[in-house]
């Protein structure tokens, strides 16, 4: 507990210092691009829940002064055991979109939060192969997602970007067991993204490096 105080600590006195140190007028451009990976947990109906790992591309579109379009195309892991003492494992690909907003857009240090929906395709499984999902069940299934994060410019064109999010799955087979209740994707990522500029960016930047 003591060692996770310090490196909590040390976490935000390194965000403040970057912060400070940082140019304060960082632009967002209309476009970005980026990819992370994230660390994940299901709250499902196995006996237990363990981590997993997963991957994803994603594209930006900042639509006014705070409010933007995230799209994201993504793979994941969900590993737990059953009742049986079984070792589960489901992969899933996911498909989503999302509105976000920026606190602190024009600041190289920049909250966000953001909620959506999305379509996820899982293959629940045993360890020994077995598929779970029968006839009856279909492979895929609407999630509503929402989350936060943290956007820290580098400089004009790249970010690097933290965030936490929760989906709540509509059905109760991204497990392969149905249930009393819904399963639960918690997911924490940690990505970069590159940003192509509008116009008038350009332009700013352009004059800026004149003066």
């Amino acid at each position: 507990m003591k060692r996770y105080s310090k490196s909590t600590i040390f976490t935000i006195v390194l965000l403040v210092i970057l912060a400070s140190s940082a140019d304060a007028q960082v632009g967002r451009g209309k476009f970005g691009f980026g990819v992370s990976a994230s660390g994940n947990m299901l709250q499902s109906d196995w006996k237990t829940n363990d981590p997993g790992f997963g991957a994803s591309a994603d594209i930006s579109y900042l639509m006014g002064e705070n409010w933007g379009l995230l799209s994201t195309l993504g793979f994941d892991t969900f590993n737990g055991k059953n009742s049986a003492n079984q070792t589960v494992l489901s992969t899933a690909f996911h498909g989503k979109i999302a509105l976000t907003y920026d606190f602190l857009r024009d600041k190289p240090l920049n909250p966000f939060v953001f909620a959506g929906g999305s379509v996820v395709f899982y293959n629940p499984r045993v360890d020994k192969g077995q598929v779970l999902l029968s006839g009856a069940n279909r492979p895929w299934e609407f999630c509503l997602n929402g989350g936060i994060g943290v956007d820290y410019f580098l400089n004009e064109s790249w970010s690097v970007i933290v965030s936490g999010e929760a989906g709540y799955m509509i059905d109760d087979w991204l497990d392969g067991y149905g249930g009393p209740s819904n399963d639960i994707i918690q997911r924490v990522s940690v990505g970069v993204r590159y940003y192509l500029f509008d116009r008038s960016t350009v332009q700013r930047i352009v004059a800026t490096s004149t003066r």
